[in-house]
């Protein structure tokens, strides 16, 4: 939005920050679960936007494929509903598990529980939530637009870009078969993933980069 002129001089700095005495990794080492289902997470408010049957028919498009993938959805909304017969309509009853609202510290231990996290949504500004999961060290997949654009790389995840939706369904299965083929790649990405948000997306750590930040504005007057 700046103008090109002044774009070169501009300092990206992203408005969410995560707590991570709250989401953090889990304190054992997991064991491997080669062979066992592919355990995907989604955290967000049912509603439209957040686009969650994109993700369904991915997992859909795997299952016809024979491969063994589960979600567990945590969060409410007008969808819900909806979203629960479009599961059934799928063949996914026995393979998608709905939580409800929960408190954050079970939205950790949900992410925690999982092999990799996915944001579906196609109009979100911030991303939070994916920080969150990162920092439980768990690997994310994210949109190419908007926050999540800014947040997801192949360092810590896959970033599935929006040409239309069958390009996105396809790409979230692309993503999701990596994930569940790749168990070493997996985690890595996950330890990457955590590492990133200690170092630059805590609260701290966003708050000693405003410093910085002032700082050298101040020095330069």
């Amino acid at each position: 939005a700046l103008p090109h002129g002044v774009q070169a001089r501009g300092v990206a700095m992203l408005e969410n920050a995560i707590d991570a005495q709250r989401f953090a990794p889990a304190t054992a080492p997991a064991a491997s679960r080669a062979g066992q289902p592919l355990r995907v997470s989604f955290v967000g408010r049912l509603v439209a936007v957040k686009a969650l049957p994109l993700l369904l028919a991915a997992m859909a498009r795997l299952r016809t494929e024979g491969r063994a993938v589960e979600l567990d959805v945590v969060g409410d909304g007008p969808m819900a509903a909806a979203w629960r017969a479009e599961a059934a309509a799928l063949g996914l009853v026995d393979g998608v598990r709905w939580h409800g609202a929960l408190a954050a510290p079970a939205v950790a231990d949900v992410m925690r529980a999982s092999d990799v996290f996915c944001l579906p949504s196609v109009r979100e500004s911030g991303g939070a939530v994916l920080l969150e999961a990162m920092a439980c060290g768990v690997p994310v997949i994210g949109m190419d637009f908007g926050g999540p654009a800014e947040i997801v790389d192949a360092e810590v995840g896959w970033k599935v870009a929006m040409p239309d939706a069958e390009g996105v369904v396809a790409g979230l299965a692309a993503a999701l078969r990596e994930a569940q083929d790749d168990e070493a790649g997996r985690r890595q990405r996950g330890r990457s993933a955590h590492a990133r948000v200690i170092a630059h997306h805590t609260w701290a750590a966003r708050l000693q980069a405003a410093e910085a930040l002032y700082a050298r504005v101040l020095n330069a007057a």
